[in-house]
């Protein structure tokens, strides 16, 4: 059993995504109609309280980004952008509350923002006090090509988004929740992402890039990453993607999360592989689970059991000094419960090879030996791997 639930974890982000949509919009409603907030705003006239449709923000036009227009020192608040395109724009040191962005585009030269805030903490009911509102912006259905450096994004929404060659340094991304994305070239650095949810969202390419430490916690969770293509180079992705997810949480000391999106990463590799390495990695894989399902142990060892009860039927055992062996002369004349005496016996000695514990009542004939020699030493192997699987996960 996995340590992670993922059906679990996915209902419990999309409750909270719907729970957090209905607090914007019920703060949102109050600041349209009052148009009021606290005194450490300054709300922006030409951006503020607004609906924008169709409108192209910057200079439509591929510039680099010393080119791009600066809009700096700005408290957007309480406005709604559908259908808008920012083109080749610098946001420096903004305040965004309460806003919407939808079926808007973030691209051309792309756009950066520098120092800013996309979260309203604070409670404007009174008394305020220990009250947090937590008013997030949203993204729906953007295409999103940009820079965000050193910005408070927690709290954030990205939904049916396209989030392309877009880097996220020294940002504070606690609580975010990217659902139902495509995330394309994605390089975080040094940033805070304890408690994000990312669901139902399609990772081409991760990278961390951190000089310090980009956080995680028990709290945050990466779901799934639905396979569009079933491709071996879409497996390799995968496998990639799932590898540094793994790293990242094992660089935060959690060891249980790592082991899950190591064992989700390997299991991506083995699609990539050619055929004797692949055969091994099934082993692998059937044995132990990649060492993170120790379950797997008993289950194989049981199957090795009842499989090797039958070899030993065939191939022949000394019951009472009576020599039985089955082949197809005597399955003719066999009644269910003499195979069932019969069988019961061979699996008393295939138990006792498995675990070397010696037989009972029956031996095996010399022909089953070798057999024998081989339960015993995969016996020996498996309860090895079992025990130290099952060591290595009480440990973490």
């Amino acid at each position: 059993m996995g340590y992670i639930n993922f059906k679990e974890e996915v209902f419990v982000a999309k409750k909270q995504l719907q729970q957090r949509k209905h607090n914007n919009n019920n703060i949102i409603s109050n600041l349209g109609k009052k148009k009021e907030i606290e005194e450490n705003y300054n709300p922006c006239a030409k951006y503020s309280y607004k609906t924008f449709n169709d409108e192209t923000f910057g200079q439509n036009s591929n510039l680099d980004e010393e080119q791009f227009i600066k809009i700096e020192n700005k408290d957007i608040v309480g406005s709604k952008f559908s259908n808008c395109n920012f083109f080749n724009i610098t946001f420096k040191e903004c305040r965004f509350v309460g806003c919407v962005f939808e079926n808007c585009e973030f691209g051309k030269g792309g756009v950066t923002f520098e120092n800013c805030s996309f979260l309203k903490e604070d409670s404007s009911k009174t008394p305020s006090l220990n009250k947090y509102e937590n008013l997030s912006c949203t993204f729906l259905n953007c295409n999103i090509y940009s820079k965000f450096l050193n910005c408070i994004l927690s709290f954030a929404i990205f939904e049916n988004c396209n989030i392309k060659d877009t880097n996220f340094e020294q940002t504070d991304m606690t609580n975010i929740i990217i659902s139902e994305c495509d995330l394309n070239m994605i390089i975080i650095s040094d940033c805070d992402l304890c408690g994000c949810k990312i669901v139902s969202t399609y990772i081409e390419d991760l990278e961390f890039k951190d000089k310090f430490k980009s956080k995680l916690d028990e709290k945050s969770f990466i779901d799934k990453i639905p396979i569009r293509y079933k491709t071996r180079e879409e497996y390799e992705g995968l496998y990639m993607v799932y590898e540094t997810i793994a790293n990242k949480f094992k660089e935060n000391t959690l060891n249980n999360n790592f082991g899950e999106y190591y064992y989700i990463c390997k299991c991506m590799q083995r699609k990539t592989l050619r055929f004797f390495p692949k055969v091994g990695s099934y082993l692998y894989y059937l044995t132990c689970g990649y060492g993170e399902r120790p379950e797997f142990a008993v289950y194989s060892s049981l199957a090795i059991i009842i499989f090797f009860a039958f070899v030993y039927l065939i191939v022949g055992i000394e019951i009472d000094n009576k020599e039985i062996i089955y082949n197809i002369n005597t399955i003719r004349n066999l009644t269910f419960f003499k195979f069932i005496s019969d069988f019961n016996e061979s699996l008393t000695l295939s138990v006792g090879a498995f675990g070397g514990l010696g037989t009972i009542n029956c031996k095996p004939v010399t022909n089953s030996y070798i057999f024998l020699d081989i339960e015993i030493l995969i016996g020996i192997a498996m309860m090895g791997l079992g025990i130290g699987t099952l060591t290595r996960k009480v440990v973490r």
